[in-house]
């Protein structure tokens, strides 16, 4: 009987160690599909901030509902509007300051650049599965805020625990926006060893000059730039084209009868009473904390900046912020060595739409958010509107990276064979066409450029509507685009112009 049991328990235990050792074994198993996975980086807010997670009164902070902002708006809009039909100012800026710190105020960090306890982001993404294809791709998020080699490490594990999972020695990452701050810092710390393939989209690689001149108190309102930015947003609407053809023929009314100048007029008129109380008791307190905000600050406004948002030079705070300046003034180099070992290096940016108008940089051409020349990492690119002028043009030697609309010239770039830019591209919005050409780019076993495909050149015209993405032959008119797209938007673009007389 003692024999029959001492085997019982030997079998039990053959069985308990193989069970154990078997998992490792299938982590450690090559995969043989010949795709290494992807892992997206995604943009600012691409996780919820929580304040009291788990309690009666949590409040999601960050993707904030609109409940939320207009319960707190409820609580300021008297104080508003009375102010501002009595000229009180005061009243006004208090108005604004609540409102902000009500709404914002529990994402300030503290003076060592920490979250404070009951402000959590509690469903960060954790890879948890082998499953991986061109169109299966592992999402990695972040708390935005926070100083980004932090994030850093928190991809370097994620790439680690990815490749066990899926028997891969490489992965693929594609980093969109606020994921090119992220991607920076890590290829800063970590380097490349474990990079197949890198695709910047819409990075601020070097910053964007909405955070450089905002951190340094450059705010301007313009009519100009605010017409062109809400024109730029109509074809992202929901409504359908009946809808969007409507609101644009409206903001070229509002034009040729002057309500933008009055709106401009009211705006400036109430900004430049209260813009610096709304700096000193909400703004500083609030965005000045975040390390991860500073990190859109380009190289030539920082010191300014540092000064103008009164940064304690003592702290952990001061020291996150100083410590991204490093991967900031790297990632060109790195890229280029990256490149050079053999990682697959592609950026993508777009140009050609109106900027963020609440900056005297407002002529900067972009994609809405990030400023066309920080994000291709050096391009030399004409005023929004505007060609490079011709002694410019006539000073180059080889223009095969000139625009053929005269726009940009990408031979300044860090990386000009490749680099793509995509005429009238809203920040990071996706269409299908856009994904084909990425999917190219995943799928390829060589390094791509801007000269290796013929329907890939490397200046692109986007038509999100329409679903395509177009090689940029010559000056784009509304009435190329209507021939390209005869939507009922073009044929109201081209009205427009006949109506209310051409304009930039």
């Amino acid at each position: 009987m003692k024999i029959f049991k001492r085997i019982i328990s030997v079998m039990l235990a053959a069985v308990i160690s193989v069970s154990i050792v078997l998992p490792s074994f299938a982590l450690d198993k090559k995969c043989g599909c010949g795709f290494s996975p992807v892992i997206y980086v995604g943009p600012l807010g691409c996780a919820d901030i929580v304040r009291d997670a788990g309690e009666e009164n949590e409040q999601r902070l960050w993707k904030t509902d609109t409940k939320f902002l207009l319960k707190n708006f409820g609580k300021v809009n008297g104080t508003l509007l009375k102010g501002i039909a009595l000229k009180d100012y005061d009243a006004v800026a208090d108005a604004v300051v609540e409102f902000v710190n009500l709404s914002f105020g529990d994402l300030a960090l503290d003076s060592e650049g920490n979250s404070h306890k009951n402000v959590t982001v509690p469903n960060l993404n954790t890879p948890d599965s082998s499953e991986h294809g061109v169109n299966i791709s592992f999402y990695f998020d972040y708390d935005f805020r926070l100083d980004p080699y932090i994030h850093a490490r928190r991809l370097n594990d994620c790439i680690q625990q990815i490749k066990k999972l899926t028997g891969h020695s490489k992965v693929q990452l594609k980093a969109s926006s606020m994921g090119g701050v992220v991607l920076s810092a890590y290829l800063d710390t970590y380097g490349y060893k474990d990079v197949e393939t890198v695709i910047c989209q819409c990075c601020p690689l070097w910053g964007t000059a909405v955070a450089g001149e905002l951190f340094c108190g450059k705010f301007e309102l313009n009519p100009v730039s605010l017409r062109r930015y809400a024109q730029t947003a109509i074809p992202s609407l929901d409504g359908g084209d009946a809808a969007q053809s409507l609101l644009y023929f409206l903001t070229d009314a509002f034009r040729i009868t002057g309500i933008w100048n009055m709106i401009i007029a009211l705006g400036n008129r109430i900004s430049c009473k209260i813009i610096d109380r709304v700096y000193s008791e909400a703004l500083i307190p609030i965005f000045g904390t975040m390390p991860g905000i500073w990190s859109f600050v380009p190289a030539e406004y920082f010191d300014t900046a540092l000064e103008y948002m009164k940064v304690s030079r003592s702290g952990g705070l001061y020291r996150q912020i100083l410590h991204y300046r490093t991967a900031q003034s790297h990632i060109a180099a790195n890229l280029k060595k990256a490149k050079n070992a053999g990682v697959r290096t592609y950026i993508f940016c777009g140009y050609n739409i109106q900027r963020t108008p609440l900056v005297s940089a407002w002529k900067n051409t972009s994609d809405g958010t990030v400023d066309t020349k920080y994000a291709s990492l050096g391009a030399t690119c004409a005023d929004l509107g505007e060609t490079l002028d011709t002694e410019y043009i006539d000073s180059l030697k080889d223009k095969k990276y000139l625009s053929p609309d005269g726009m940009i010239d990408a031979s300044t770039c860090a990386l000009p064979d490749c680099t793509w830019f995509n005429r009238d591209w809203l920040h990071c919005n996706g269409q299908p066409a856009i994904d084909r050409f990425y999917e190219k780019l995943l799928t390829s076993k060589k390094q791509l450029t801007v000269f290796s495909m013929k329907e890939y050149p490397q200046f692109l015209q986007n038509d999100k509507n329409a679903g395509t993405l177009l090689p940029v032959t010559g000056e784009y008119n509304y009435r190329e685009l209507f021939r390209q797209n005869p939507s009922l938007l073009n044929l109201t673009r081209i009205a427009s112009d006949f109506i209310f007389g051409k304009h930039k």
